[in-house]
């Protein structure tokens, strides 16, 4: 009985009162029964009629209970790190527990007034009360269908309206400012949102709607706020088109909508150290190793504000010891994530210890060196290619704009493809950001170890770090993983790639990559187009500024949607994000909260 009333809530302790006064009920019309005396039938049908107007009322506040039980259901579901079937289990009892206790109740009313009035042969004539009870009955049933999705909207920019495309979910939100409507597309898969992708324009004339993405996509449709239905077609730029219903839901219905599980979740954020766990980790508190606990609550603050766009996870190291690990929209420790071009770091790492083995003689080794297969396709200039001009991204080869941003592919025709190209500039000072140039590592490392890239870096890579968990099956060809942007891991593992980074390729007192190597990779080779980065073998380098005008050097990978791997030398820092900002505009939002919130706080401690 106490599990029955907690899981109830607060109608649980009314439920199990009205369940003692219907049994007293009974019970005294039993005794009535059995003692034979006195105007029997009279005393027998008000006892009944008192025993079943009870249970109606235990019936009525079970369903009244059952608003609430809906509410801390989904208030359980929507809080929740990762959406398990426990959680939705306990969620569901949640829900229907009260109605299930009072229906009970009911149920044993109804049949104590059955079987007693049959015993008794009392007259059949219900309680005036009780039509008024079945009434409450209905209105607690039509309240309780109250704040779902069926919830009908007062305006166009109230809730989401929501697209079904296969595992998606294309949450389309209005907003209305001034009389400018806005709209923003949001992307769930489950209960974790992927993405978000802001309109060009959005209008609203009367009932009709339209709406145009920067991919050409346009939507046009009618709004019918009665039946909480947005009907109408998506148009395409090559000509076709979809007919589309999109029903309205609250933003509340999905989890994973917001940062944080709600909208009012960033007010009672509170600062905690991370779990520790079995995966070489060593946690500590942030005051321990010289952070203020309320920079980190601010920075959580503002990406539960939206100021560093879709975050997925947020991570701190310092002094080799994780200090925090946030994770928002849905996503949760045990999720890989897409870490984008941050594998071409990790690839960097890979050619270290491929020439560390012996397997390749140097970054100086000749490109064209390991494809002898293909020596009589290659493109004039080849001869003066290195690994240092692939790994700095200068190989100056002719790729054509839309190549150079949009080819992403591996395997033998494309290696037979890509040394093809001739060389049209200076190779190790014309710096060009082409990602298809990186997929030759997964050729260069196949030729010189044996294996191909993947088993490679098991083996000399992620098992030394203790990386158990990882997907690089996108895009793999014939065996050969593409390098240059489809490696999974986890947030975790990502930082640990940092922490080995930052202490000179040594994680858990063992030296996996030479410091030779780190140092070499993570300095500045060339400038990275027109902007104040650097580039090294893979790895990107710049100043980060802080809110008192200093800066303090950072090493990082960068991944498209602000994936990141920040290495801070100066500061003894890591900090890594993952995130869904690639159609937004804000990849780099975090740098933001990092210069306002935490860089501050660190570098004021520097010795």
């Amino acid at each position: 009985m106490p599990g029955l009333i907690r899981l109830s809530g607060p109608y649980g302790y009314i439920l199990s009162l009205l369940a003692l006064v219907v049994l007293f009920v009974t019970i005294r019309a039993i005794r009535t029964l059995l003692r034979g005396t006195g105007p029997r039938a009279v005393v027998i049908r008000d006892q009944l009629n008192a025993v079943l107007f009870w249970g109606a009322v235990a019936g009525v506040m079970g369903f009244l209970g059952q608003c609430d039980g809906s509410y801390r259901a989904l208030s359980i579901i929507l809080r929740a790190r990762e959406i398990s079937a426990d959680v939705v289990a306990e969620g569901f009892v949640i829900s229907f527990v009260p109605t299930l206790f009072g229906l009970g109740i009911l149920g044993f009313s109804v049949a104590a007034w059955g079987c007693l009035r049959l015993l008794a042969r009392a007259p059949v004539k219900l309680p005036p009360a009780l039509p008024p009870l079945f009434l409450l009955l209905l209105l607690g049933v039509f309240g309780c269908s109250r704040g779902t999705p069926g919830e009908r909207p007062g305006d166009l920019a109230e809730g989401v309206w929501v697209m079904e495309a296969g595992p998606d979910q294309f949450l389309w939100e209005f907003s209305r400012d001034g009389e400018t409507l806005g709209c923003v597309v949001h992307d769930m898969v489950g209960s974790r949102k992927m993405n978000e992708t802001p309109c060009l324009e959005a209008v609203a004339d009367g009932p009709r709607v339209t709406a145009s993405m920067d991919t050409g996509v346009r939507l046009e449709g009618e709004v019918n706020l009665a039946r909480g239905l947005l009907t109408g077609r998506l148009l395409y730029p090559d000509g076709s088109d979809m007919e589309v219903d999109l029903p309205w839901h609250r933003r509340e219905a999905h989890p994973g909508f917001f940062p944080l599980g709600d909208a009012e979740a960033s007010s009672s954020y509170s600062y905690s150290a991370p779990e520790e766990r079995s995966d070489g980790w060593k946690v500590a508190p942030a005051a321990e190793v010289g952070i203020d606990p309320k920079a980190l609550v601010e920075m959580v603050e503002g990406v539960a504000r939206g100021e560093a766009g879709v975050l997925h996870s947020l991570l701190v190291a310092r002094h080799g010891r994780l200090v925090m690990e946030e994770y928002f929209h849905g996503f949760g420790p045990e999720t890989l994530h897409r870490i984008a071009s941050c594998t071409k770091s990790v690839s960097s790492l890979l050619i270290g210890l491929a020439i560390q083995g012996g397997d390749i003689s140097g970054p100086d080794a000749p490109v064209a060196g390991f494809f002898p297969e293909y020596r009589s396709a290659l493109g004039s200039g080849w001869e003066d290619l290195t690994l240092e001009h692939l790994l700095t991204m200068s190989m100056a080869l002719d790729w054509s704009p839309e190549e150079a941003e949009n080819l992403h592919a591996t395997g033998q025709e494309f290696f037979r493809r890509a040394l093809s190209h001739s060389v049209s500039g200076t190779p190790g000072r014309d710096w060009a950001y082409v990602s298809a140039n990186v997929n030759l590592v997964a050729g260069i490392l196949h030729r010189a170890t044996g294996m191909h890239a993947e088993a490679f870096a098991e083996e000399s890579l992620f098992h030394p770090l203790g990386i158990e968990s990882w997907n690089w099956d996108y895009g793999k060809t014939e065996g050969f993983n593409l390098m240059d942007g489809s490696l999974q891991l986890l947030p975790r593992d990502m930082a640990k790639i940092g922490q080995m980074v930052l202490d000179g390729g040594r994680w858990g007192g063992k030296q996996i990559v030479s410091e030779d190597w780190i140092r070499i990779s993570t300095r500045r080779h060339l400038q990275a187009g027109e902007g104040s980065e650097g580039y090294g073998y893979l790895w990107w380098l710049m100043d980060a500024p802080v809110s008192e005008g200093d800066s303090v050097p950072v090493v990082f990978a960068n991944g498209w949607g602000s994936q990141f791997i920040a290495v801070f030398p100066t500061l003894d820092l890591v900090m890594v994000t993952t995130g869904g900002n690639e159609y937004n505009g804000k990849h780099l939002a975090v740098a933001q909260l990092l210069g306002q919130y935490l860089l501050p706080a660190v570098s004021r401690l520097r010795p």
